[in-house]
């Protein structure tokens, strides 16, 4: 294994560990009854950059969620919003064994992913306008 690539695994790691909320900084933002999930965000630790806001998201589900062979419980992401175009783009993410972003990490992914257009009645439209609207107001 290349030593620079370990390296950029471990430092996003520690970032991810370090840099993210606890939780009480967790806003609930929507709670799906029917599918027995919430929704939040960390209003707290809003990073703006001019247009664009960078801040960190939660989903916490009741029953283990699969994507291949992997089940979790949790997904904590960090997502850059641009506000005046309406689009998004994950910069990292993790999913986790237990509710609220806690217990084993089960996958970690570090690189930002493509920006995308922000659908309407969705909970990342959601997520924006609370999030633009805040950045407005500071």
């Amino acid at each position: 294994m290349d030593i620079i690539y370990f390296m950029k695994k471990i430092i996003f790691v520690l970032l991810i560990a370090l840099s993210s909320p606890s939780h009480a900084d967790w806003d609930l933002i929507y709670k799906d009854t029917q599918k027995k999930t919430e929704y939040f965000l960390n209003l707290a630790d809003t990073v703006s950059q001019k247009e664009k806001i960078r801040a960190w998201t939660l989903e916490s589900f009741s029953q283990p969620e699969k994507a291949g062979s992997l089940e979790y419980l949790s997904v904590k992401s960090f997502v850059e919003f641009d506000c005046q175009a309406s689009k998004l783009r994950i910069l990292a993410y993790s999913l986790y064994g237990s509710n609220m972003g806690k217990g084993k990490t089960i996958f970690s992914k570090g690189s930002p992913m493509e920006w995308a257009v922000i659908n309407d009645n969705t909970v990342y439209s959601a997520y924006s306008q609370i999030v633009c609207a805040e950045s407005i107001s500071d």
